[in-house]
């Protein structure tokens, strides 16, 4: 027995030798060095123990070191679908898991990150919509000769655009029916003034029935002026004048009705038409539309009687105040668009229909607490956010946001006043920490096609030739 004792102090010796190596070595800070596997930035799924390229998409596999791997999760030993003592449940399944996570600053710097500060601001939507200048319809007449056939003799509106006076002629009419129609006239308008010489039983009866006279004779779209040239002409004649009709013309001016500009010209001289036939199309200018068209996603804030704003490129520098006008009841179906109508005067008609135009209009949310729209990263449902620390230490954050309102989005839960979030290269972090493990964005969802379970290696050698994998790139090495 006495032989074997040193044998027995020697083993002990070096077992007690190799627990102060153990405790040595595990407080060795070189030790958080080691690399622990390799994964790809854009599939955390895909792990290694040995570099390579990612099977997925053939980017080189980054190193995950012990320092910045996650927490390991207790083992699960219970049958599928109960969880067993060791598992945590987390208070809201359908929210994934995030914890902080740690980047070294000159890493940071080199990535070239922004950071904004979530603060409360004024809060607009703009609502912004390509347009063009177009006629003014209700300002739009017809010229046409409503009581007979007829003849163009002679044409003054002689060409499209052509600016004509309220007054000026357009052209000179020939047609049969007139002659009868100033011999119907002439004999009325003389019964009717020898009435009034005599006194008669009923004078209002013989001015109502002159009166329907006069009414025939504006058929012709005389001016006052005209008709009071043929009664002037009609007291003048005789009696044996007034039965031959001598003196009468067969022709007549036909008379601008308003000033503006010829839009549409149908005849030519010596041309014959038809009664009731379009001659010319007059526009008035000094009022134009503005047809604005709004896309679909901004159509439920358009409305009749909302302030507005028309600029031109070819008026820089010059703004129109307005109200929408008119909405349109359908969208276009071709283009998608909803078209709202804006009513601005034209004096000097600097606005000339055809002009090229962008509206705009503001809807105001008042003060809220918001975050920049570039320190926010969609991940279908929900939203992340970066939240700096300082000195490296960085924390997603699923937020709860409101509708997005040009640069900003409100914000409803998951951020505070003041609080400092990541606003340039936040998708470098996005995959920093997918690498780390602190945002498990995909933790409940299957690896796709190709990927691997975590916690299995995969081959460093790219998959096998021929294989194409849905995720590739054409022209990629190993794809």
């Amino acid at each position: 027995m006495n032989r074997f004792r040193p044998l027995l102090v020697l083993l002990l010796a070096f077992g007690a030798w190799g627990r102060l190596e153990a405790g040595s070595t595990a407080a060795d800070p070189k030790d958080k060095q080691r690399i622990l596997y390799y994964t790809c930035t854009m599939h955390p799924s895909v792990r290694s123990p040995s570099p390579g390229k990612c099977p997925i998409c053939s980017m080189d596999l980054v190193p995950v070191r012990a320092s910045e791997s996650p927490p390991e999760k207790p083992a699960e030993t219970t049958t599928p679908g109960a969880p067993s003592r060791t598992e945590q449940i987390p208070p809201a399944p359908s929210i994934p898991s995030t914890s902080p996570f740690f980047v070294p600053p000159e890493r940071l710097q080199a990535i070239g990150i922004r950071t904004g500060v979530v603060e409360r601001r004024h809060l607009v939507r703009e609502l912004r919509a390509p347009a063009i200048v177009a006629v003014d319809e209700s300002k739009e007449v017809d010229i046409n000769v409503k009581a007979g056939d007829g003849y163009v003799v002679k044409l003054y509106a002689d060409y499209l655009w052509k600016e004509v006076r309220k007054g000026e002629k357009l052209a000179t009419i020939l047609s049969e029916n007139w002659v009868q129609a100033q011999m119907d006239y002439i004999r009325a308008y003389r019964s009717w003034r020898r009435s009034l010489l005599v006194q008669k039983a009923n004078p209002i009866l013989l001015d109502q029935q002159f009166e329907h006279i006069r009414n025939r004779i504006r058929v012709w779209d005389l001016t006052d002026a005209q008709i009071r040239e043929l009664e002037s002409y009609a007291w003048s004649m005789s009696t044996n004048d007034v039965r031959t009709g001598k003196g009468l013309r067969g022709t007549f001016d036909l008379l601008s009705p308003i000033s503006g500009h010829v839009h549409e010209k149908n005849v030519v001289e010596g041309m014959r038409f038809s009664a009731g036939q379009t001659l010319f199309r007059l526009i008035n200018l000094s009022r134009v539309w503005v047809l604005a068209q709004f896309p679909e996603d901004q159509a439920p804030f358009i409305s009749e009687g909302q302030p507005c704003e028309v600029t031109l490129p070819a008026l820089p520098g010059e703004r129109f105040p307005s109200r929408i006008d008119f909405v349109q009841p359908h969208f276009t179906e071709t283009v998608r668009r909803l078209q709202a109508r804006v009513i601005l005067s034209n004096p000097g008609h600097k606005l000339r229909p055809g002009m090229y135009a962008d509206v705009a209009a503001r809807l105001d949310y008042g003060v809220q607490l918001a975050v920049r729209s570039d320190a926010v990263i969609p991940t279908g449902r929900r939203f992340v956010v970066f939240v700096d620390h300082g000195g490296g230490h960085l924390e997603p954050r699923f937020v709860r946001l409101g509708e997005k309102l040009d640069d900003d989005y409100p914000v409803l839960a998951g951020l505070e006043e003041g609080e400092r979030v990541v606003t340039g290269a936040n998708f470098l972090i996005d995959a920093e920490s997918r690498v780390q493990g602190a945002l498990q964005i995909w933790s409940g969802e299957q690896p796709s096609e190709g990927g691997v379970v975590p916690g299995k290696a995969v081959p460093s050698s790219p998959p096998p030739a021929g294989h194409n994998h849905h995720h590739g790139m054409p022209g990629m090495p190993g794809m």
